[in-house]
C-alpha cells in the first residue's frame, strides 16, 4: 500500500510537472508570435514613411541639381491601416494574430498642445464646457515645472490633496498617455472616453483627423473639420511615429498573449526606433471589427512561419 501510495504520488508530480513544461512553451511559443507580428508590421509600414509627400518636400533638389527619383514603396509589402482599424490573421494553430496601427500623428499630444487646443477638443469630445476648462487647466499644470494654477484658486497640489489623491502633478511633462487618468477631474468615465484620443508622440500643437484612431474619431462630431474653432489645430500628419499593438485571441475567444509597441521612423532614412515595448494592448471596445488582410496575412505567415490553414 505504501509502495502504490508513493508511486501514484511520484506520477501526479511527473504529469503536474510535464504540464508546465507545456504551459511554459505555449506562454513562449505565444509571445514569440505577437512580438514577431509586432515588429513585421513596424517594418511594413517603413514604405510609407520613405515616401512621404512631406519626406519628398525636404528632399527637394536645389536650383542646377538633377532631380533625385523619387521614393517609393517596395512592392512586396502590404501597407496597414494606420487609424486603429484591426486586421486578423489565422494562425493555423487554433488561433488568430490581431493586429492594429495607429498613426500618432492623429492624436491630441498632453505635452504639446497648449490649453486652447485642449479645451477645443475636450468640448468637442462630448465634455461640458466648465469640465473640459477645468481638465485643460489640469493637463497643463500637471506638466508645467510650478505649483501655481492656470487659473485662480488653490494650489496644485493642494487640489490633489482636497481631493484626497495620495499622489501631486508631475510637475514634468507626462510620460505615458495613461497618466491622464491621475487629474483631479478624470473621472473612470471620462478616462474611458478620451484615452483613445491622447499621446505623447505627436509632439506638435495640430493633429490629423484623417488618420485618427477610429475609437477616438466616433467621439468627435461628423463635421469637425469643418468646425473654425477645430480647424485651426489641423494639419496633415508627418507619418513617422506609430502604435502598433499585435494579440493572439483563441476561438474559445481568450487572449493568450498581447503586445503594444510605439515606433517611431527617421524621415530621411526610414530608420526604425522602439520607443516602448510593453506587454499590454487596448481595451476590447477600442479593437473595432478585425477585416481580413489576405495579402499582409500571407506575408506575415510566411515571416513567423505559420500555417493560415
Amino acid at each position: 500500500m505504501v509502495f502504490i501510495a508513493v508511486a501514484a504520488s511520484f506520477a501526479v508530480k511527473s504529469r503536474l510537472s510535464a504540464m508546465r513544461t507545456v504551459n511554459r512553451v505555449e506562454a513562449a511559443t505565444d509571445g514569440a508570435l505577437v512580438d514577431g507580428a509586432v515588429l513585421f508590421s513596424a517594418d511594413a509600414l517603413r514604405p510609407a514613411v520613405l515616401s512621404s509627400p512631406s519626406r519628398k518636400s525636404r528632399d527637394a533638389p536645389t536650383v542646377g541639381q538633377p532631380a533625385a527619383a523619387p521614393a517609393s514603396p517596395k512592392p512586396d509589402v502590404a501597407v496597414l491601416p494606420v487609424d486603429g482599424r484591426a486586421v486578423a490573421c489565422a494562425t493555423g494553430r487554433g488561433a488568430r494574430l490581431e493586429i492594429r496601427v495607429v498613426d500618432q500623428g492623429g492624436l491630441l499630444d498632453l505635452n504639446a498642445a497648449p490649453v486652447a487646443m485642449l479645451q477645443t477638443f475636450l468640448d468637442a469630445a462630448g465634455l461640458e464646457a466648465a469640465t473640459g476648462r477645468r481638465l485643460a487647466d489640469e493637463i497643463a499644470d500637471f506638466r508645467d515645472v510650478d505649483d501655481d494654477p492656470q487659473s485662480n484658486g488653490i494650489k496644485e497640489s493642494a487640489q490633489y490633496a482636497q481631493e484626497n489623491l495620495p499622489w501631486g502633478p508631475r510637475n514634468a511633462p507626462f510620460s505615458d498617455p495613461a497618466e491622464f487618468g491621475q487629474l483631479p477631474s478624470a473621472t473612470p468615465a471620462i478616462v474611458a472616453r478620451l484615452m483613445p484620443m491622447l499621446t505623447i508622440a505627436n509632439p506638435r500643437a495640430s493633429l490629423d483627423l484623417g488618420v485618427m484612431d477610429r475609437a477616438a474619431r466616433g467621439k468627435l462630431p461628423r463635421d469637425a473639420a469643418r468646425s473654425p474653432e477645430i480647424k485651426r489645430w489641423l494639419m496633415p500628419s508627418k507619418g513617422t511615429d506609430f502604435v502598433v499593438e499585435a494579440r493572439l485571441r483563441r476561438d474559445d475567444g481568450s487572449l493568450t498573449a498581447g503586445r503594444r509597441a510605439l515606433v517611431g521612423f527617421k524621415p530621411e532614412s526610414g530608420a526604425l526606433r522602439i520607443r516602448q515595448w510593453e506587454g499590454r494592448t487596448a481595451d476590447d471596445a477600442d479593437w473595432l471589427n478585425p477585416a481580413r488582410n489576405s495579402v499582409f496575412c500571407t506575408k506575415l505567415a510566411l515571416a513567423l512561419g505559420v500555417s493560415r490553414s
